[in-house]
């Protein structure tokens, strides 16, 4: 008489003989503790066949209750062993009722994390079948478990390329955003000066207006070149910014407070009507790029002019902290939105105004100011960061080492040291 096992489970997992009929079979759960340790198997499910040995024989359903209601040879260590180990185990499992006993060639296996049993009649001598059947099973579990390895590695892949495709999809939709910008401010921004500038020539050209109006249009025109050069200077920086690795840096020795007090005189003949004010505590002297930080300075100054009270004066701090130094610009008035403010400093930005929709721009027209004040901190070693509220006002806050050398080691490339 030969034996085999059948891998599928249904109602339960079915032991069949050539003589026919199907072997009785049950099911046990494992109940386990608090630190995943087998506490004891619970019987779960039994094939019909099995239902008169539980029925006739009264099986109790917890393993850990058989030796005392009279089931010997199986006991709950065994049983854990398998599931453990995941070792198969045969032994002639005793039922013992009202006087009579019962003998049965039991066979327990692990299946996932339940522990399967199957009772055949003690007389089943075919050793070598049973032996057979074991080894089938094994190798069958060794199979699904490899199916299973090679599934899991496969949605693993599967959700990296995903999100690898995701990355890339992102990459290619700011590169997108980021062109159409651009050739928006080619085809508006540099325009609209370009324009002014070719009015007023045309109306010098004809000859015939007055000294006055001649000397305003010459203004206009070179007010026009001014702005268009400033967009131009943001344009490279961006580009130096995104494809060069930062912006470069002439670097030598600078008194900051000086450059602060230049920006201040510019900003204040620029702005008769408005006050800066210029505070410079401890030491000013440091390894950093002077046209660079006149930049960020007048970028960041010029913003709180613009967006500022108009009755409070803007306020600018040059302080000495602990071997760094540190900028303040301080302003009233209409605090910048909360969710402007994680994007504050990409480009394309501008205070107070959302990207894409019609809004005044400053002098520099470009929204490109934050995000160069941004790069040139980040050039010399340093972070920029602001805050900003109804009761507090705005402050944008730059921190940077004394001497940005430090950040150049080694140097990328364009980066160029002033001797």
């Amino acid at each position: 008489m030969g034996v085999c096992l059948s891998s599928k489970w249904g109602s339960a997992w079915t032991w069949t003989t050539h003589a026919g009929g199907a072997a009785p079979c049950l099911r046990f759960e494992t109940v386990r503790g608090t630190a995943g340790e087998v506490l004891d198997l619970r019987q779960a499910a039994l094939e019909a066949s099995a239902e008169p040995v539980a029925h006739d024989w009264v099986l109790p359903p917890w393993v850990s209750r058989w030796e005392q209601e009279g089931v010997r040879g199986l006991c709950l260590e065994d049983c854990v062993r398998v599931v453990d180990t995941g070792e198969p185990v045969s032994v002639v499992l005793r039922i013992t009722r009202e006087g009579m006993e019962a003998r049965f060639r039991a066979v327990g296996m692990k299946a996932l994390d339940a522990f399967v049993l199957w009772l055949l009649p003690d007389d089943t001598d075919d050793a070598q079948a049973l032996r057979e059947a074991l080894e089938r099973e094994r190798e069958a579990r060794h199979r699904a478990e490899g199916a299973l390895e090679h599934a899991t590695a496969r949605l693993t892949r599967e959700a990296l390329d995903g999100n690898a495709r995701h990355l890339a999809l992102e990459r290619l939709t700011e590169e997108a955003e980021f062109r159409e910008r651009f050739i928006g401010i080619l085809g508006h921004d540099l325009r609209n000066p370009l324009n002014a500038i070719a009015l007023s020539a045309r109306a010098l050209a004809q000859r015939t207006l007055p000294a006055a109006q001649q000397q305003q249009c010459a203004q206009r025109i070179e007010a026009s070149a001014a702005r268009m050069g400033a967009m131009i200077s943001d344009i490279l920086d961006l580009t130096r910014a995104r494809l060069a690795g930062g912006i470069p840096l002439h670097l030598g020795t600078v008194s900051l407070a000086i450059v602060c007090r230049m920006v201040v005189e510019e900003l204040s003949a620029a702005h008769p009507d408005r006050h800066i004010t210029l505070d410079v505590e401890g030491a000013s002297e440091g390894f950093w790029d002077a046209d660079r930080m006149a930049q960020v300075l007048s970028n960041l100054v010029g913003n709180a002019l613009e967006h500022g009270a108009e009755d409070t004066p803007v306020r600018l701090k040059c302080i000495a902290v602990n071997g760094e130094q540190v900028l303040e610009v301080h302003n009233t008035g209409t605090p910048i939105p909360p969710q402007q403010l994680e994007t504050l400093f990409d480009p394309f930005r501008q205070v107070g105004t959302a990207p894409g929709k019609g809004h005044r721009r400053g002098a520099g027209g470009l929204g490109l100011g934050l995000f160069i004040v941004k790069q040139i901190v980040q050039a010399h070693g340093g972070a920029v960061c602001v805050s900003s509220s109804e009761a507090e006002g705005t402050t944008f806050t730059v921190k940077m080492p004394r001497d940005a050398r430090q950040s150049q080691e080694p140097a990328p490339l364009g980066v160029r040291h002033r001797v």
